[in-house]
């Protein structure tokens, strides 16, 4: 029994470095092969751009040009960016086209009637029908469209500083005296059944309403300017100056709010209990501290946040359609807090045969060095306009007509007075 027990004992130890050697030599195969794979595939990051060539000019002290030639796997790629510094005196301001909602014009003529020093196209808009914004603007303090989608939203201080948040905007409206909230389904387009809209003067001079429904005009008493410049931020708050039934005209320092008959039918005791000179407060839903900011700007999608890819199709509600090689319009901020103006060509593919997100996300982050980036409408919209001409080469061959474009001012223009 010793002799067979030791025989067994020496027979199970070979087995077993048998099995272990065989073991040991599978798991270093496949580390070899994890390891050549993780080598390629940085390599293959490393690798999925070239810089070609590169211009560089000086727009005006604090403003920089820069026309990068890429190569990625795709093909040829131009970008364009101008790279702006808010502590020289500079900042953005969104500009609606021919100041009305439902409008468009080019990109090179409402710069140059902005007398801005440069340009590009802001957020999307229906093509095809009436032209309307498709994410959130605000003017000077003041809501003009709505953006009911978890988007990215830029926001512009009045010292020229740019911010970078996703969120959807609800809107609502707050009579204290009577204590009453009525959620806003929207700003400056056609009131449908059961609808409360609010009109600007972005909207035109009359709401263009029909007779199934009641108004309230209102005067703006603040946010306004003081007489240093600086601005009041109390809110922003109106009070009734009077009642109309329909088609309204729409104040220039204040607006329209406007009830469908379907939905007075809830409230019509509250509101025949208001006079004249009440106060009516519009409160949004903003990230904090995003209400003393004077202009917002709607976009997506947002590619970098704080230096890191962020970029997310499906939460953002985009279609996958947005994966795809276009020409493109983004803006951004550099780690040390100079805003970044890019757009990207797409043409003959001798030349530019633009980019996806994802590329411009990696060129944003290894060759821009960027802390923040958000995209813009694209496509034949794509278009920079710096001193007078049009840098790029619009896909359209001339500069598309737009809804609204972000545009470079001196920064004692971020808000009007």
């Amino acid at each position: 029994m010793g002799k067979v027990n030791s025989s067994f004992k020496n027979m199970s130890t070979q087995n077993a470095s048998r099995f272990n050697l065989k073991r040991f030599c599978i798991n270093l195969y496949t580390f070899l092969i994890v390891f050549c794979l993780g080598v390629f595939t940085f390599e293959k990051s490393a690798q999925a751009w070239k810089l070609e060539q590169q211009w560089t000019r000086l727009v005006n002290s604090g403003i920089s040009y820069y026309h990068f030639r890429l190569r990625f796997n795709t093909g040829l790629v131009h970008i364009y960016v101008l790279e702006v510094n808010p502590n020289k005196g500079y900042s953005l301001r969104p500009i609606i086209a021919n100041d009305t909602i439902g409008t468009l014009a080019p990109v090179d003529s409402l710069a140059k009637r902005a007398s801005a020093i440069a340009a590009i196209n802001g957020g999307f808009f229906d093509t095809q029908g009436a032209h309307l914004p498709v994410g959130l603007i605000k003017i000077n303090y003041t809501t003009v469209f709505e953006q009911f989608l978890p988007r990215p939203v830029l926001s512009i201080s009045v010292d020229g500083k740019v911010h970078f948040e996703l969120f959807s905007l609800r809107s609502y409206i707050k009579i204290s005296r009577i204590g009453l909230t009525i959620p806003l389904n929207g700003y400056n387009r056609a009131r449908k059944s059961g609808e409360v809209i609010a009109y600007t003067k972005e909207f035109g001079r009359r709401t263009k309403t029909n007779i199934w429904g009641k108004e309230l005009i209102l005067r703006r008493v603040s946010p306004y300017i003081l007489s240093k410049g600086e601005m009041n931020l109390l809110g922003e708050k109106y009070v009734i100056e009077t009642e109309e039934l329909n088609n309204s005209p729409i104040p220039e320092d204040g607006l329209v709010i406007s009830f469908h008959a379907s939905k007075l039918k809830d409230i019509q005791k509250d509101l025949s209990s208001l006079a004249r000179g009440d106060e009516v407060e519009i409160v949004t839903q903003l990230p904090d501290g995003w209400e003393k900011y004077p202009h917002l700007l709607g976009g997506g999608p947002m590619l970098i946040k704080d230096g890191k890819s962020v970029l997310n199709y499906k939460d953002e509600k985009f279609s996958s359609f947005m994966n795809r090689a276009h020409a493109r319009t983004a803006v951004g901020e550099t780690m040390d807090g100079k805003i970044v103006l890019i757009v990207v060509d797409k043409g003959n593919k001798s030349y530019s045969s633009g980019a996806t997100w994802e590329q411009l996300t990696q060129v944003g982050i290894e060759l821009l060095n960027l802390k923040n980036l958000m995209g813009f409408d694209g496509g034949g919209s794509s278009t920079m306009f710096i001193q007078g001409q049009v840098v790029n080469k619009p896909s359209s061959g001339v500069p598309r007509a737009v809804a609204n474009i972000l545009a470079v001012v001196p920064i004692e223009r971020v808000v009007s007075k």
